[in-house]
């Protein structure tokens, strides 16, 4: 028998269950389904060190939380209470290592106690799937996997591998960079690789991290050293074309070439736990939505991680979408009318768009050699450190005031 719901949600990570939360009290019958295995934590183990390898006992898969998504997920009752994997960042240290300009950011620039917080992603996965739980109009179902979509008169079929059928007025498409609803849907992507991967690890290093965020521009690109609840502990993205041959160096090599990257900022690089890496690649979707449609988070858009900004687009989608959605049983409209979702979809694109291109025009202007552009980066980074008004602007932007 085929299934009639108002809204599907393919794709059940951060973004995905965020919409589901945010769409409590509705009265829209929503359902979600990943192809993935229910969240749930990694086993747990206590932080030890031998030699030059560390077993951090946490994940390596961190976001940068900004304010904005912070509250939103606060909000929602989504906001994990294990205050012992998570930690807040005060300040924000960025510099040039190919130059002598370097800028900070401090929470007072954004009006604020801290400007974001580093916390796993797993952690916070679960926390929003078990708040979803209690969400009366959805179901939440993992391990169902999409195998065919395809139009019908009130919005779209969606039949899973499982040989269920169910029929939606809107499909959401919150499934990753790898969307399976935004190909079967063939929405076209304007998108090309950057021949970088990012290495991602957790370290441990000499000196506290103080709760600061810090990026160095390397030569051989964006290496971050974001703090953990641990103090002497760090996750670690380093964007690279290199990305193989680090991955190939053994526990010692790898901490003298993060202490060389990262300039000694927190002294020695000690420790280095288990390393893993993934391709860097800008995407985004052409449109948003069509008509029973619309893509969110990773789906409709990927950008450079060195900002640590991807996570925050995504929640910011989900909260927009979910805004005019709730409009629903006001106005009288179906989930999937256009006039509705043209509404999500010119809130986001615009903003997303805007965050791509600055972070496109960053990763350019720190990727040249050229001596006239090394100059005015220095000098761009060393006015901008000094005019405060400025400087709380970009805070602000980057705490997503």
């Amino acid at each position: 028998m085929e299934k009639s719901i108002d809204v599907l949600i393919v794709g059940g990570g951060l973004v995905g269950l965020t919409l589901v939360n945010a769409l409590r009290g509705s009265r829209l019958s929503v359902r979600l389904i990943d192809s993935q295995s229910s969240p749930q934590l990694s086993a747990r183990t206590e932080s030890s060190r031998q030699g030059h390898n560390l077993v951090a006992g946490a994940s390596p898969r961190v976001s940068a939380i900004n304010l904005a998504s912070e509250a939103l997920l606060k909000r929602l009752g989504a906001w994990p209470g294990a205050a012992a994997q998570q930690c807040a960042y005060t300040q924000m240290s960025v510099w040039d290592g190919r130059g002598t300009a370097s800028i900070q950011f401090e929470a007072d620039l954004a009006v604020a106690d801290h400007l974001g917080t580093i916390i796993e992603n797993d952690q916070l996965t679960l926390a929003l799937f078990d708040r979803g739980l209690s969400v009366d109009e959805a179901q939440i179902d993992y391990d169902s996997a999409v195998e065919t979509i395809e139009r019908n008169d009130v919005g779209y079929r969606v039949t899973l591998l499982s040989g269920e059928s169910i029929s939606c007025k809107l499909l959401v498409g919150a499934d990753g960079g790898a969307s399976t609803v935004r190909e079967l849907t063939h929405i076209k992507t304007l998108e090309w690789s950057y021949q970088q991967s990012a290495l991602v690890t957790t370290i441990e290093t000499q000196a506290p991290h103080q709760g600061v965020a810090r990026q160095c521009f390397t030569p051989v690109g964006a290496l971050a050293f974001l703090p953990l609840a641990n103090p002497r502990h760090c996750s670690v993205v380093w964007s690279t074309a290199t990305t193989e041959e680090l991955l190939a160096l053994d526990d010692d090599q790898l901490c003298q070439r993060l202490t060389q990257g990262s300039e000694s900022v927190l002294g020695d690089v000690l420790a280095v736990d288990r390393r893993f890496s993934f391709p860097l690649r800008q995407r985004h979707a052409l449109r948003y939505i069509q008509s029973g449609l619309a893509l969110i988070g990773d789906a409709a858009h990927t950008i450079h991680p060195l900002a640590g900004q991807g996570a925050n687009l995504g929640f910011a989608d989900a909260q927009a979408l979910a805004m005019v959605l709730q409009q629903c049983r006001f106005n009288g409209l179906q989930p999937g009318d256009m006039a509705l979702l043209r509404s999500y979809e010119q809130t986001r694109r615009p903003a997303n768009l805007l965050m791509a291109a600055v972070m496109e025009a960053i990763k350019r202007m720190f990727d040249s050699g050229d001596p006239g552009v090394n100059w005015l980066r220095n000098l761009g980074l060393s006015l901008l450190d000094q005019q405060s008004t400025l400087k709380g602007m970009v805070a602000k932007l980057a705490a997503g005031a």
